[in-house]
Parts: structure tokens; sequence; C-alpha cells
């Protein structure tokens, strides 16, 4: 009876220690035995996130205009380096005018010129060969040096644009296209004596700054001209234009404040 007693006690005891079993068994292993009252460790918060992520797009744009700003003041610096290549180039040039005899006004020789046979050719320049344009060939300018032909029997003139090599005859000092030798009556001839003057760098801009280029013509018998232009090929393109009304117009050099 006494065994009886103490079994119906301990009846009760038993399922508490069994129902309490599983809910020890579901905590973590770090969490079991703890009070429920202990304070856990929260997650970061969003607000953390987006903070991290203003400041990165914040770095980016800073580090974005900052190689903008090297790309530009490099730019910048490239520019002045090629302004400063070309001022360098024409001092050259105009040193060279001024100390040798070709490029002074000195020179003097033979010209001919090359028509219908080598129209449409490959030239030095890249450029096929127009004989209806103002050009020539000679072996040493520049080329895109312009030069001024005078024929020493009737004074005639005409500029050209050196654009090919050559002439390979000897004792020939220029080879003109069939417009200039026709401009200086030089095409009925076949050669003919001639003075050379070069009138400017290798881009057509003229040696003598006071001067520039026009395009004389005339219509009705008055005498006009057009201008000024600084680059011989702008000039060159307004000739080309006035020819087709105005056969007899022609590229010339003067002053700018004439």
């Amino acid at each position: 009876m006494h065994y009886l007693r103490m079994l119906f006690s301990l009846t009760p005891l038993l399922l508490c220690l069994a129902l309490a079993s599983p809910v020890c068994a579901d905590a973590p292993p770090g969490q079991r035995g703890k009070n429920r009252n202990d304070k856990t460790v929260a997650p970061k918060s969003v607000s953390s996130k987006s903070s991290a992520s203003k400041k990165t797009v914040k770095a980016a744009k800073a580090k974005s205009q900052t190689a903008s700003s090297q790309r530009s003041k490099h730019k910048k610096a490239r520019k002045g380096k090629n302004v400063s290549d070309r001022d360098d180039s024409r001092r050259i040039w105009m040193q060279r005018a001024r100390e040798s005899e070709v490029l002074s006004g000195a020179s003097s020789g033979v010209a001919s010129w090359y028509g219908a046979k080598a129209h449409g050719g490959a030239t030095a320049s890249g450029i096929d060969y127009d004989m209806y344009t103002f050009t020539a060939a000679h072996r040493t300018l520049p080329i895109g040096t312009i030069v001024k032909v005078t024929d020493q029997l009737n004074g005639r003139s005409v500029m050209v644009c050196i654009t090919d090599r050559g002439p390979y005859r000897r004792g020939r000092i220029i080879d003109l296209s069939y417009a200039a030798a026709r401009q200086i009556d030089l095409n009925s001839r076949g050669v003919g004596a001639v003075n050379l003057e070069v009138v400017s760098d290798e881009n057509g801009m003229p040696l003598n700054g006071d001067k520039a280029w026009y395009v004389h013509f005339s219509p009705d018998k008055a005498r006009e001209r057009v201008g000024p232009f600084h680059v011989f090929a702008d000039a060159a393109a307004m000739h080309e234009a006035l020819r087709q009304a105005y056969p007899e117009a022609e590229v010339v050099m003067d002053n700018v404040n004439k």
C-alpha cells in the first residue's frame, strides 16, 4: 500500500518532466538553460546597409569626377602641345625661307608640264592627278607648299600647289599641271624658263603674315576680287567655283589691308 502511494505521487512529476523535455530540445545549443529574459543580438538594420550603399555610390561618383578632370587636363595639355608644335614648325619654315635660295625666290630654271597621259594617276600626295587643277611636281619642296611660277618670256605668273614629285629630266626644275601651264602660256611651247618663289608653308598659309589669298575675276569688264583667304585650299575652292562662269579667274596673293 505504501508503494502504491509513492507510485501515484511520482506519476505527475514524471509527466511534467516528459512535457518539459521537448521544449529544451528545441532550444539552440548555446541557449539551453538560459533565462528567457536574456537579451538577444539583433541583426544589422536595413538602414545601415542603405547608408553603406550610399557611401559606395558617392565614392564611385567622386572617383569618376576625378578621372574626368584628369582626362580634361590631359586633353588641354595635348591641345596646347599641338599648337606649340605647329608654331615651332612654322618658325622653322620661316627660317628656311629666309636662308634658302630656293625658298627666297632666287630660284630659276626650266619648267615643263604633264597632262592627259598622267590624268587620273596617283601622286605623291595621295590625291589623283587632275590636269585641270593648279598643281605641280617638285623634287624637294614639301607637299602642300604653294609656289608662284613666273614665265621669264612673257612675265605671266600662276600659283600652284606642290602635290607630286618630279620632274626627273635633267635640267628641269618643276613640272606644271596642264591648267597651270596654260595660264602662263607654256602649254604651247612645252618647256620654258621660269622663276620660282615659295610663298606659303606646307599648310598653304602665307609666309608673310600681312598677306592673304584672293581670287580675281572680271565680271562685265570690271576687276573684282573675293577674299581674303588665309589658307590656299579655301581660295582654290572659290577659284574652281568661279572658273565655271569666269574662265580667266585666278588666285593671287595681296596685302590684307590693301
